[in-house]
């Protein structure tokens, strides 16, 4: 059975959230107020504490919501598959980039040095945790300790995204999805030391 959310609980969570970066992209984190939020939400105080208990778990709020949603972007050209070669995927299928891109105000706010949470290290732990928990990569050789693996390309992935949104976006999301799928596939034997 499913279970009913109020839309004025919605709409309420939406506006004090919606304040908060607001207030957020304009001053650091530790100079804004309840009070402050809820004015700009245009809601009072007691509804701010019937949904969120503080200003920390008001922003933690955030950015769960936002990982998990990047976590389906990540998941959604082969959310139906079974078997997944790298190989085969249609780059136009993957859609974190274009997520990343919608929401390009929420995250550039989020890697501001107004929040002294560690967002970087979030994405890559959100990104590794599906990697691990719910991918088994096929190994051309058994001394790789997979682990490592899904490691090495969880923070690669992030890092793409971290530098993607620093450098405002300045690659079309179309090419970072094509560069993404030739990444995971890529192998490197050699490399040049020239200084």
């Amino acid at each position: 059975m499913e279970t009913y959310v109020d839309k004025r609980i919605i709409r309420s969570q939406k506006a004090i959230k919606s304040a908060f970066l607001h207030c957020l992209a304009k001053k650091p984190f530790h100079e804004i107020t309840i009070s402050e939020i809820v004015r700009l939400a245009e809601y009072n105080r007691s509804t701010f504490y019937a949904h969120f208990e503080s200003t920390e778990h008001l922003v933690q709020s955030i950015i769960d919501e936002a990982l998990q949603q990047m976590i389906v972007h990540i998941r959604a050209p082969y959310e139906h598959m079974k078997e997944v070669d790298m190989r085969q995927l249609d780059a136009n299928a993957i859609t974190v980039f274009d997520y990343f891109l919608q929401n390009e105000t929420l995250f550039k706010t989020l890697l501001s040095n107004h929040l002294q949470v560690d967002i970087r290290h979030k994405i890559a732990s959100a990104i590794e945790n599906l990697f691990i928990e719910q991918y088994e990569y096929e190994l051309s050789t058994s001394d790789i300790d997979v682990k490592w693996l899904y490691i090495y390309r969880a923070h690669g992935l992030a890092g793409m995204i971290i530098r993607w949104i620093e450098e405002d976006f300045a690659t079309p999301a179309h090419v970072m999805a094509e560069q993404v799928l030739k990444l995971m596939t890529v192998t490197t034997y050699k490399f040049t030391v020239t200084e």
